[in-house]
């Protein structure tokens, strides 16, 4: 749109002069004023409910936002109460907009000094905090002397006051923190009679030893005192004792156990984040004896059986992760509770999934048979998300145990004769890992009548990528295989990427067993992949493939029907090196999310909290005036598709300058990953390839593959967020004539996500 329509588009709305943004300003500064008079009315001043009612308007002004550094010396007045009402709400003003008025706010520092030292213990910690939070240039000359004497004040609270406001200074100036001695005096106050003060103090060393080490020094006395105790500490307050128990190493065995005996009571309780952490002191005490922590294992069960049936279900959830992140070590010590795993009917999907995957990992030839009696049953749910996990957890079980292939056989051909389609589905996905483990043919045989059943129904991408597989590796004993494959190799075009690979193989393994019949399917099935430039896979291995058969058959036989190995197991299961750095991460969000912590937290971005500097600021606020300023010249007739001047917008996710990523790779991970966003597009008219492909790479995002379809262009895009390796972002757009875009995006990049809103704002210019 030129800048001259946008004027005449704009003409038509009147959005100037807010008519009554005025009239409220100064009604609002009429109240700020009614509210000084107010507090400074003598009759108000002696009567403590007016006085409350006035400051409360003050609290609830500053909260909605509305500016009331005007009422300053009236507040600073107002401080020089016995209320403690009045005091707390005078304080949360002082230290709201003391860094804004420093100059005043210096007055109330008397006031809050003299609070220090009164005679209720709950007016000195409350001065004491105000101080603290005051972001003042000098405050720690006044902070000081008053934290040293809170530290050895009688009263509990001051002196838990006192630690908090120790950590405010450390972050204010270190320097000053240790010429103090606070690390020693903190040190002593862990041994404090009142518990908050103890964990407080804790926590503090924590934070302000965390540049120097591992944070605070524990040793045998410590950590005795502490354990000694946990009786008197709330639930919170023994996880962080529980936390600090895993960086102690004892000398013996003995030691061990009596930690161990110690912690036992802990697992008596209902708090899940006391017995999760619990589970992991014991773990890590006997991770190197690997006798004891078998039966550490069977000592865990039960409380974390407990944990899983009585909790919420999100609590449950946490808690099922464990469970299944032990049971990756011990399967067997879980085995014969299989029960407690079963899925139950208020079960919600996210639970369901992961109790069949932990039914998966328990079976044995013991109890297998009736778990996939279990597991038969909620094969034919009507939730589809249970049915396919059903499916699936029934194959891998068949998978993983030879016993159970027969049971599964008979389990396989019921649901391959249903009528619900994604239940047939699911069930040929799973049969060609199946057919690729066993077989004998003989007990393949069964299952051919059947699949070829009811295919012209088959609809599902992968089921349909599996039915050809089969078609083409069993299909000397499949009698109409020819001409099933010929029906597909007719609408060749229509079919999706995955299915035309697995076609060309299919067709050329059958060639070799049925020459006869397949000698007029796989010219024109050559003929035409040769020619489709759409996928450049599809395209090289055709080419390959009638490559190979004019030089020589015999050698191309023996490469695509070549004898298999024996499949024992398939690699599918998590790294080691990963599920070490789980157990190491236990009892974090690493368990839920399945990955060690360095694949999800990006260390380097904001902190909140953390204060920004000035510079940054004005670098933030020079860019704000550089985009206002483009967007000016774009609504003055400047070309949005020059890709010289049009304007950058700025990504959601660091991206690599130059992302890595072979094309054999993008294929194989644009098959096997999940669709993860869908974005639909309006363009303004149907843009030149050429300018697409510059202006995504001006925001790091990189094109593998693109051409024209028909009237349509289609692009593959890739991108690789910032200290990652392997893992890409992928994207697959379509642009048709009408400027309608649809563009899926996919990735095993954990920042996949902010990739996709990079890639919508970044085609922005052509919307």
């Amino acid at each position: 749109m030129s800048g001259a329509n946008k004027k005449k588009l704009f003409s038509k709305f009147n959005f100037s002069q807010p008519k009554q943004s005025a009239p409220k300003t100064t009604e609002k500064k009429g109240e700020i004023n009614e509210l000084k008079a107010q507090l400074r009315d003598p009759a108000v001043e002696r009567d403590p409910v007016k006085r409350r009612e006035a400051l409360k308007k003050v609290i609830a002004y500053m909260t909605l936002g509305i500016d009331t550094t005007p009422l300053f010396s009236e507040i600073i007045l107002a401080s020089a109460t016995k209320d403690l009402v009045q005091k707390k709400m005078v304080y949360l003003y002082l230290t709201t907009h003391a860094e804004s008025s420093a100059d005043i706010a210096i007055l109330a520092i008397n006031t809050l000094q003299k609070d220090c030292k009164d005679e209720s213990p709950l007016v000195r910690g409350l001065a004491l905090r105000a101080i603290s939070s005051m972001k003042l240039p000098n405050i720690l000359d006044y902070l000081t002397p008053l934290v040293q004497k809170a530290l050895v004040d009688q009263s509990p609270y001051v002196r838990k006051t006192a630690v908090i406001s120790s950590g405010k200074m450390h972050r204010l100036s270190t320097d000053q923190f240790k010429q103090m001695g606070m690390q020693d005096k903190l040190y002593g106050m862990i041994r404090d009679g009142d518990a908050a003060v103890c964990c407080n103090a804790i926590v503090v060393l924590n934070e302000a030893l965390e540049e120097e080490g591992s944070g605070i020094a524990i040793n045998k006395n410590i950590i005795y005192f502490l354990l000694n105790r946990l009786r008197d500490f709330n639930e919170w307050q023994q996880c962080l004792v529980l936390n600090l128990c895993l960086k102690y190493v004892p000398d013996k065995k003995s030691e061990m156990f009596d930690i161990m005996n110690v912690l036992e009571e802990r697992l008596r309780g209902s708090n899940s984040a006391v017995i999760l952490a619990t589970t992991n002191v014991f773990i890590n005490l006997t991770q190197n004896i690997p006798e004891v922590h078998y039966q550490v294992y069977e000592r865990l069960k039960e409380p974390l059986l407990t944990l899983m049936s009585v909790c919420p279900l999100e609590t449950s959830y946490a808690c099922l992760c464990h469970i299944k992140l032990l049971i990756s070590r011990e399967p067997e010590v879980f085995a014969d509770s299989f029960k407690d795993f079963y899925i139950r009917y208020t079960d919600p999907h996210y639970i369901r999934t992961l109790k069949l995957e932990i039914l998966v990992a328990i079976a044995n030839d013991k109890n297998v048979k009736e778990i996939l009696e279990e597991l038969s049953v909620f094969a034919t749910d009507v939730q589809p998300e249970t049915s396919r996990g059903s499916i699936y957890a029934l194959g891998q079980i068949a998978l993983k145990l030879p016993s159970a292939a027969e049971q599964c056989t008979k389990y396989f051909l019921e649901f391959l004769e249903t009528e619900q389609e994604y239940i047939r589905a699911e069930t040929f996905v799973i049969l060609k890992d199946f057919m690729r483990k066993y077989t004998d043919i003989n007990k393949l045989k069964p299952f051919f009548p059947v699949i070829t059943k009811n295919w012209k129904s088959i609809e599902d991408k992968d089921s349909k990528v599996a039915f050809i597989w089969m078609l083409g590796e069993f299909g000397e004993d499949i009698d109409d295989a020819p001409y099933i494959l010929e029906s597909y190799v007719t609408n060749f075009n229509q079919e999706p990427y995955a299915a035309k690979i697995e076609l060309l193989t299919a067709c050329m393994k059958l060639f070799f067993k049925r020459p006869p019949e397949m000698r007029p399917i796989l010219g024109p099935l050559l003929s035409t992949a040769c020619t489709d430039f759409t996928h450049a896979d599809v395209h090289d291995r055709a080419l390959l493939y009638y490559r190979m058969l004019l030089k020589n058959p015999r050698v191309a036989s023996q490469a695509v029907n070549g004898k298999k190995e024996a499949i024992i197991t398939f690699n599918d299961e998590e790294n080691a090196e990963i599920k070490d750095k789980l157990f190491e991460e236990f009892n974090t969000l690493s368990v839920i999310y399945g990955i060690p912590a360095e694949r999800f937290i990006d260390k380097s971005e904001h902190v909140i909290g953390a204060e920004e500097d000035d510079d940054d600021e004005e670098e933030e606020d020079e860019e704000e005036e550089e985009e206002e300023e483009e967007e000016d010249e774009d609504e003055q007739g400047q070309g949005l598709l020059s890709m010289g001047g049009a304007r950058k917008v700025k990504s959601a996710v660091k991206l690599e300058a130059d992302p890595q990523i072979e094309p054999q790779i993008f294929q194989t991970k644009w098959g096997q990953l999940p669709v993860r966003h869908t974005i639909d597009l309006r363009l303004r008219a149907q843009p030149d390839s050429d300018a697409v492909e510059r202006l995504l790479a001006n925001h790091r995002i990189m094109c593998m593959a693109s051409g024209q379809v028909g009237t349509s262009f289609k692009f593959y895009f890739y991108g690789q967020s910032m200290g990652v390796s392997d893992l890409h972002c992928l994207a697959e757009s379509v642009i048709e004539v009408t400027g309608n875009m649809k563009t899926v995006v996919k990735g095993d990049d954990p920042k996949v996500d902010e990739f996709a809103s990079t890639l919508r704002a970044a085609l922005k210019p052509f919307t």
